[in-house]
């Protein structure tokens, strides 16, 4: 587990293969202002996971970032019974064996309003993703949106450069086939743009450090079409 910020943002990097290529799978771990964790994109559940998390605190709050992302969610439901589980747009209707307290939407949730800034990245109505935002550490948490692969082995650079996100962030292009509305996207991240953030922590690849805002829109100059201030 990787301390983001001290005593209150953590996370950890599962592996997570696609094409051969570790890509990692991130999960966030927020203490809320009441001193308990948000788990954001639950990981594999190991004991030492377990052991490390509850050394944090108490998990008062689960949630997912996309109805693609799921799989370790049964040993997180039976582990945590006392956390509420929020469902990201369309998950509750795949995983009927969980039972969810909520489904995230563009408003935020009153658990950790004030706390953290919370939207949906709609255009794509297939898979909508949650996005998260904290104020404090200025750290966007996206879905599986944008990548950059800047780090790991000789082939995971070498595929970043190939794919055009070494040195810069980009929608990966099955992400981007699948947008249908550019409206609605545009609207969201016109929305995600005004927050107060540095820095992202994307699922997979590595965290983006620094000039988040601008990294952001120019990876999404496409649906934005040059409207953002940041040219």
């Amino acid at each position: 587990m990787i301390e983001w910020q001290s005593n209150r943002f953590w996370y950890h990097l599962d592996t997570y293969r696609k094409f051969g290529i570790d890509l990692g799978l991130r999960m966030s771990v927020i203490r809320l202002d009441n001193g308990s964790l948000l788990i954001h994109n639950p990981c594999q559940l190991t004991e030492s996971i377990k052991q490390y998390i509850d050394g944090l605190g108490e998990v008062s709050c689960i949630t997912t970032a996309n109805q693609d992302l799921h799989d370790d969610l049964s040993d997180w439901w039976l582990a945590f019974p006392d956390a509420y589980f929020y469902s990201a747009p369309g998950l509750a209707a795949k995983r009927t064996d969980i039972g969810f307290d909520g489904v995230l939407n563009s408003t935020t949730s009153p658990r950790w309003k004030g706390q953290l800034y919370q939207t949906i990245i709609r255009g794509n109505e297939d898979c909508e993703e949650v996005v998260f935002c904290d104020p404090i550490s200025k750290t966007l948490i996206l879905g599986e949106s944008v990548i950059a692969l800047n780090e790991g082995s000789v082939t995971r650079r070498m595929v970043g450069k190939l794919s055009g996100c070494e040195n810069q962030v980009i929608v990966p292009l099955p992400q981007r086939l699948r947008v249908k509305n550019k409206q609605l996207l545009r609207q969201s991240l016109q929305e995600i743009l005004t927050w107060p953030f540095d820095h992202i922590l994307p699922i997979h690849g590595d965290p983006i450090l620094f000039d988040g805002k601008r990294k952001l829109a120019h990876a999404y100059a496409w649906a934005l079409k040059h409207e953002s201030i940041f040219s």
